[in-house]
């Protein structure tokens, strides 16, 4: 495996990102939440659909199929990318911002997964990890931002009293401002934002029933 090719194709995705909102956080429609779990050598992907900014669920997708690239840190959307893009293609419509359980451009090569799902789809899509991939964490106005040297990339956020805090990045086609307004605004009293907190509860309940398929 060439990582340094894998690299250069990061690279390129990187220069085609587009930091600014695609369109106003008024005139967004829904917000679908991706997140993948794995089961042996297969990943299952689910995406759920919500009206924003009421977060009404009204659609899902999931997705189940082999994967035979490894994990490796800051690679996974060679992983994961395809079969998360594909569910996401099902249920996205116009005025749609994804969210992803991944990295946006808060990453070594400012194109995590969820840059590559954004570029993909050609929607705005924002990245949520629970540990910081890449930046250095400032306190600036007032808030705790992800900066790459003078440049803001993503914000930090504590979104639960007992709870570590969430890193949030866009991953394309919106600002970092506005992506950290779309994911308080999809917070209900949990850690992770609700779409990505219900596709990951979604992703559970599939891999559990697959797993007592094969018990049977």
């Amino acid at each position: 495996m060439n990582l340094e090719k894998l690299k250069a194709i990061q690279e390129e995705l990187s220069r085609k990102v587009v930091l600014e909102d695609m369109f106003s956080l008024d005139e967004v429609r829904y917000v679908v939440g991706v997140d993948q779990a794995f089961l042996n050598d297969e990943v299952i992907s689910c995406a759920v659909k919500f009206t924003f900014p009421e977060l009404e669920r009204v659609d899902e997708a999931v997705g189940v199929e082999k994967v035979d690239f490894p994990y490796i840190p800051t690679f996974l959307m060679f992983r994961e990318g395809e079969p998360a893009v594909k569910v996401v293609r099902k249920v996205v419509e116009e005025k749609t911002v994804i969210l992803v359980d991944g990295s946006g451009i808060a990453h070594p090569r400012k194109c995590g997964l969820a840059t590559y799902i954004a570029i993909s789809v050609g929607k705005p899509a924002v990245g949520i990890t629970k540990k910081k991939l890449y930046g250095e964490v400032v306190k600036e106005d007032g808030l705790t931002k992800l900066k790459d040297g003078e440049r803001t990339i993503g914000y930090v956020l504590k979104t639960c009293k007992r709870c570590n805090p969430i890193y949030i990045s866009p991953g394309s086609y919106i600002s970092p401002e506005t992506s950290l307004r779309i994911v308080e605004m999809c917070l209900r009293g949990y850690k992770l934002p609700e779409p990505i907190r219900m596709a990951h509860n979604l992703a559970g309940e599939v891999k559990k029933s697959l797993l007592s398929n094969l018990k049977a």
